[in-house]
């Protein structure tokens, strides 16, 4: 029996309608992803007038400071009577420790706080108690943690500890960044949308509300620039060059704006004891943590402390 084809025609046509079809699906979707989009625009700058207000002046007093810290080198500011009287090292309060190449721009500031990590600088300076940062669970996002804890700078679940890195609070304001702004605008697919839109709840829910409530009840700023550079040995975490080297630190308070102390001093320290037989990336974290203890113990004896200066870091 002989098989009998359609006639051109019915080709021609069926490629007509499929290719309409394709038109039509692909204009829905373009129309359905520009929908979320647009909504998800309109939920970013709703949260951006309700707190951008309340975040970006702290952020822009925070930047200017730490880039006139970066600056050329100043003679030392000790107000003693008044250090004596605020009493910082027991109240909470924000800190950032990062080089002095990261210090001297915004972008160098908001990149280099990713690395900023709480370590034997502020152990040794402050007497606010925290739990070790490494001892809850793993999170990539603070949803992943009990309530009252937040995924901290180590990725780790924790109640919040003082001071407040001010690595946590980017990465949580983040969404009221003109680079956020960028992302939701580039997004071209729905899969890229949708992640935007979970990363932007994640945070609204869990992140932001901590976030702002430490802002608000901080007392002073704590900057640490570190004329040396970052090592990120075998993949672990970025720290400051395990070398000695100068660091400068400020104080500033945050009720006024006051410089209250800027010291610029050796973040060096000699460990005593066998220190043979240790892998170089453990004897690297042990020196580092022994140099900026032995800063946090300069900046107490600066500050008047006359025990810190007989205390071996």
């Amino acid at each position: 029996m002989k098989t009998r084809w359609p006639a051109p025609k019915f080709w021609g046509w069926a490629a007509l309608i499929l290719a309409a079809m394709g038109i039509f699906y692909w204009k829905n979707e373009q129309s359905r992803v520009e929908g979320a989009r647009q909504a998800l625009l309109a939920r970013q700058r709703a949260v951006d007038a309700e707190l951008g207000p309340r975040w970006k002046p702290l952020r822009d007093r925070i930047e200017a400071w730490t880039m006139e810290l970066a600056g050329e080198a100043k003679p030392d500011v000790i107000e003693t009577a008044e250090l004596a009287s605020f009493g910082f090292r027991d109240a909470p309060g924000i800190y950032l420790r990062l080089p002095l190449s990261s210090a001297k721009t915004l972008d160098g500031i908001r990149s280099g706080a990713k690395d900023s990590l709480r370590d034997g600088f502020t152990s040794c300076l402050f007497r606010i108690a925290n739990p070790d940062p490494f001892a809850g669970p793993a999170c990539r996002h603070t949803r992943d943690c009990a309530p009252g804890q937040l995924c901290n700078e180590v990725d780790h679940c924790a109640p919040p500890a003082q001071p407040y890195n001010l690595r946590v609070a980017y990465r949580a304001m983040r969404v009221l960044d003109d680079v956020w702004m960028r992302d939701i605008e580039a997004a071209d697919g729905d899969l890229r949308v949708r992640v935007l839109t979970e990363s932007f709840d994640d945070l609204v829910k869990d992140d932001i509300p901590v976030a702002i409530d430490l802002l608000t009840r901080a007392k002073y700023y704590m900057v640490v620039v570190d004329e040396a550079e970052l090592t990120k040995p075998d993949g672990g975490l970025a720290a400051i060059d395990a070398a000695p080297h100068a660091a400068r630190v400020a104080l500033y308070r945050l009720a006024d704006g006051k410089l209250l102390l800027r010291v610029r001093r050796e973040a060096s320290a000699e460990l005593v004891g066998a220190q043979g037989g240790l892998e170089p990336r453990t004897a690297d974290a042990r020196q580092r943590q022994a140099n900026a203890c032995a800063l946090a113990l300069e900046v107490r004896t600066a500050l008047g402390d006359q025990s810190a200066a007989t205390m071996p870091p």
